[in-house]
C-alpha cells in the first residue's frame, strides 16, 4: 500500500521590518489627521507619499476615533474651540481673532463661524486641501461662487 506524504513547508517569517516614522512623529501626523488634515498635506509635511499616509491612517484608525473623540470632549467644555474650528484658525494664521463673548474678526470685520469655516475653505481649496466640514457653509460657498 502506497501512501501520500504531504509535507507542509513554514513559509519564512516576515519581519516587520523598521517603522516609517519613529512614535513620536507618528503620534503628531495622527493628531493632525485626527484634526482633518488631508493626506496630501500630511504627506508633503512629514516626507512621505499619499499612499503611505493613507496606510498609516488605516492601520491606526482606532486610535484616530479615539483622538476625535477625545477632542470632541474636550471641545464640549464651555469656552474651547472645537476642532473643524481649530483648523480653520490655523489656516487663516492672523487674520482672525477672537473677542469676548464668542464673538470673531475675520480681517478686522465682525464674522461668524460659518464665513471664517468659508474663508478657511476657500483658502484650502486653492492650496489642494480637502475642505473644513462646518454646518451650513456649504451654501455660503455656493453662493459666492455664483
Amino acid at each position: 500500500m502506497t501512501g501520500v506524504i504531504v509535507v507542509r513547508r513554514k513559509l519564512p517569517a516576515v519581519s516587520r521590518g523598521k517603522p516609517l516614522l519613529d512614535r513620536s512623529t507618528r503620534d503628531r501626523l495622527l493628531a493632525e489627521a485626527a484634526e482633518g488634515e488631508s493626506d496630501q498635506a500630511l504627506a508633503e509635511e512629514y516626507g512621505l507619499s499619499e499612499a503611505q499616509v493613507r496606510k498609516l491612517r488605516h492601520n491606526h484608525r482606532h486610535r484616530l476615533a479615539e483622538l476625535r473623540q477625545r477632542a470632541e470632549e474636550q471641545a464640549a467644555e464651555p469656552g474651547d474651540v472645537p476642532p473643524p474650528l481649530r483648523l480653520a484658525f490655523r489656516t487663516l494664521g492672523d487674520r482672525t481673532a477672537a473677542l469676548r463673548h464668542g464673538a470673531f474678526l475675520l480681517d478686522g470685520r465682525p464674522a461668524d463661524l460659518r464665513r471664517i469655516v468659508a474663508a478657511a475653505n476657500r483658502i484650502r481649496q486653492a492650496e489642494g486641501a480637502a475642505p473644513i466640514r462646518y454646518p451650513g457653509v456649504l451654501p455660503l460657498i455656493e453662493r459666492a461662487c455664483r
